[in-house]
């Protein structure tokens, strides 16, 4: 690799944040990517909160793995919200952010999701006791607290001033994505209390396009969560409650249906590049107990691999045609990576697989995964490929 890369910091992990990045991004994000984020804060020098430019192959042989596994390393360090990534001609600045805090990370309305998909809700619940205290009540207690100035008396104080930077911790923002909506047609609709600019920075805006992507609220809607999402007591909460209460609506709003979607004539020409989450789930995962549930999984599923969107759709349907509830990531990306190791990179050379499965698939016979079971390919994916001759 010709290219070199240094690294800057707002500040270093706590134990505590150590604690989170390995019980909680770890599961996510995979070792490979979690030793590369301990290896680059290592790197930095704790005097200049910055190391020196050294070369990207430095990083290659440091954690003995390839070029393209550090670059996907890099990638799932960006998404889930780690790092932050300049290049300035052939020089990578690499920012890392400090991870969230536990609460902030199982009140986040992705990350949350994520985490529980990934490792099942028995270790999800184990996890959130590594995190949990009981709350202690403080009910027929009086606040009694001195103030300041309850202590102390203001006479005369020299204002300090130093030409020196004093460098304080900045905490990591979590996970953002593009916006993909028109932002204003929703404003246009929010209600006078909330209807401030100020209120929605890009980060906020990211969150609302993420939770219509999935989904698909009408701006009415979307109006009306941002609303009992925002306490003007708890500012700091409005960016995870969007994502809560967004879950929590389509729950009691639509239960276990989505918004009506007209299946399509099979003799059809599917368009795999065009369907959105909710087609898919709608058409494919009628049988599903959590849909909510998910579309979320089919969302960070898009977002950690890019590739055709029509062959991502296409490994959703095949998925849903075979199990009766979405099976979790790990699942859905070994299928994936197994057909790309087949020649299989976009949804129209997908469609054939598709249209077999409509004659061989038996619903009846479709079971959920074992949570921890690896991936196999089924026998009739075989028999398709070799029909299609797409497997040698």
């Amino acid at each position: 690799m010709g290219k070199s890369f240094w690294i800057m910091t707002h500040g270093y992990t706590s134990s505590e944040d150590n604690k989170v990045l390995t019980l909680l991004y770890q599961p996510l994000i995979g070792t490979e990517a979690y030793g590369l984020y301990m290896m680059l804060m290592n790197l930095v020098d704790r005097t200049r909160l910055q190391s020196d430019v050294m070369s990207l192959s430095v990083l290659s042989d440091l954690l003995n793995i390839k070029e393209e596994f550090l670059l996907n390393s890099k990638d799932k360090l960006e998404a889930i919200g780690l790092l932050s990534t300049f290049l300035k001609e052939d020089i990578y600045l690499f920012r890392l952010n400090m991870p969230l805090s536990a609460k902030q990370f199982f009140l986040d309305g992705i990350l949350g999701s994520y985490l529980r998909s990934e490792v099942g809700i028995d270790n999800f619940d184990l996890l959130m006791a590594y995190f949990s205290v009981p709350e202690i009540s403080k009910k027929g207690y009086k606040n009694v607290t001195k103030t300041f100035d309850d202590i102390y008396q203001i006479q005369n104080i020299d204002i300090i001033q130093s030409e020196k930077f004093i460098f304080g911790r900045k905490n990591g923002k979590g996970v953002i994505v593009k916006d993909a909506f028109n932002f204003d047609s929703l404003f246009e609709k929010l209600p006078p209390r909330i209807k401030k600019k100020s209120l929605y920075p890009q980060k906020i805006v990211s969150q609302i396009a993420s939770v219509m992507y999935v989904y698909n609220f009408r701006l009415d809607e979307m109006a009306d969560i941002l609303s009992s999402a925002y306490d003007e007591e708890n500012k700091a909460l409005f960016y995870e409650r969007i994502g809560i209460n967004s879950a929590n609506y389509f729950q009691k709003t639509y239960g276990d249906n989505l918004i009506s979607v007209e299946e399509k004539d099979h003799n059809c020409e599917l368009n795999l590049s065009a369907i959105r989450p909710q087609d898919i789930v709608g058409l494919f995962g009628q049988k599903m107990t959590n849909q909510a549930f998910a579309l979320e999984t089919i969302r960070q599923f898009i977002d950690r691999n890019a590739v055709d969107i029509g062959l991502i759709n296409a490994v959703i349907i095949v998925a849903l045609k075979y199990h009766d509830e979405l099976p979790g990531l790990n699942y859905l990306e070994k299928v994936l990576n197994d057909w790309l190791s087949k020649g299989i990179k976009t949804g129209d050379e997908a469609l054939p697989i598709i249209e077999k499965t409509n004659e061989t698939v038996k619903p009846t016979k479709r079971k959920k995964p074992k949570k921890g079971v690896e991936w196999e390919e089924p026998a009739w994916l075989d028999e398709i490929l070799d029909s299609l001759g797409e497997k040698s």
